[in-house]
């Protein structure tokens, strides 16, 4: 039996075993919503939406107390289009279109601290709910709700509130999934809109190239970014601490999730890795920081209490806070698999998920680094345009 063909199956019983516990309690509750009429979760329209959130900073490692910044205004340059990932608790098969507080904490985790680069937009879609995710590797198509969503929603930004302005796609896991379909099909066949395209960080979502190449998977003429200031690319990594033996990220054997949309995996085909300190120009240890405040309770509250470091989220009494421990990080190929693996520069660790290794911080762990890459593309994008 080849690697692929041993992934392939071990991922297809993994889903099994998901879907024979999923199925027992699922019900579909969502409800359609009118085509054109998104509901946000955080729009520049909105005040005191979760990506309005201040940036003032304790850093646990320096003890330095870093005051907040001023916010994009309104008439910034730059926007940025946040798609969430996989966060709902609802008992469903797709989350109601409303704005949880499971969903509102992670905006305030993985996009409010752009806010200061760009103006955010993100919808509120359908996603596919942590209860039902194993009907989803299973071979459920249960997306299509949620793609919708979030096509009407960037169809209703253009239209409304771009104006010409420069974009950057944030996104994660479930999220990026989407976005990668969202660039392929309304983005890069679109020259104008390419044109508007400053960058994208689609993170830990296992975005494609052909081997060898920055181009050549998911997207023919948008490459992964490769040198410092560069725009119009794309960052893209899933965070590990140790060479897992099988994971759900990483490599390109797997489809379970691909496949259906035509976008590409298997032979021939690497999951990207750029690395944010060549893309930064800072390759020092980097902490994670994450809000103070804590996150709704729920699956993710708990699975991040015990992937924290040590042991615990940071807290302080600002509105962020950033760990005493620091790691260092570079991309690494090994078994088939590309992970940006990192490495504590002191005892600390944080506790990895089986077949997820260090998902849920692929966002949080060197966070200012990746709003550095941001305004770097930002500047390069306006001094052309």
């Amino acid at each position: 039996m080849t690697r692929s063909t041993w992934r392939a199956a071990l991922g297809t019983a993994v889903a099994t075993i998901a879907l024979s516990v999923g199925t027992v309690v699922l019900t579909s509750t969502a409800h359609a919503q009118p085509a054109g009429n998104t509901t946000w979760l955080c729009h520049p329209a909105m005040t005191g939406d979760p990506c309005d959130l201040p940036s003032d900073t304790t850093d646990l490692g320096t003890g330095v107390v870093t005051p907040a910044a001023p916010q994009a205004s309104d008439d910034a340059p730059v926007d940025c289009f946040y798609l969430y990932p996989t966060v709902s608790n609802q008992v469903a098969l797709n989350q109601d279109p409303v704005a949880q507080p499971e969903v509102q904490s992670i905006a305030r985790y993985q996009a409010a601290r752009f806010s200061g680069t760009c103006r955010v937009f993100a919808p509120v879609y359908r996603q596919v709910t942590l209860p039902a995710i194993g009907l989803e590797l299973a071979g459920a198509d249960l997306t299509v709700p949620g793609y919708q969503d979030i096509e009407n929603a960037w169809n209703e930004y253009l239209a409304n509130d771009n104006h010409g302005r420069g974009v950057i796609i944030v996104s994660h896991s479930q999220g990026t999934l989407m976005a990668r379909r969202l660039i392929r099909e309304h983005i890069e066949p679109d020259p104008g809109l390419r044109s508007r395209l400053v960058g994208a960080f689609l993170m830990g979502g296992n975005v494609t190239t052909a081997v060898g190449s920055t181009t050549g998977g998911d997207f023919r003429s948008i490459p992964v970014c490769t040198r410092q200031g560069e725009y119009g690319c794309v960052v893209a990594y899933s965070l590990a601490q140790n060479e897992p033996l099988f994971s759900l990220f990483g490599t390109a054997d797997l489809g379970l999730l691909s496949a259906r949309w035509g976008l590409p995996f298997g032979p021939g085909y690497q999951v990207a890795c750029t690395d944010p300190a060549v893309l930064s120009g800072d390759g020092s240890p980097q902490p994670v920081t994450v809000p103070s405040e804590p996150y709704a309770f729920g699956i993710i509250s708990i699975l991040l209490g015990y992937t924290s470091l040590p042991g615990a989220v940071p807290r302080s009494d600002s509105t962020w806070t950033s760990s005493a421990s620091r790691a260092t990080g570079r991309c690494t190929q090994n078994n088939g698999y590309n992970f940006y693996t990192i490495q504590f520069t002191g005892p600390d660790h944080l506790n990895e998920i089986p077949l997820f290794e260090s998902h849920l911080l692929d966002i949080n762990y060197g966070y200012d680094r990746l709003v550095s890459i941001a305004g770097q593309q930002s500047r390069s994008w306006l001094a052309e345009h």
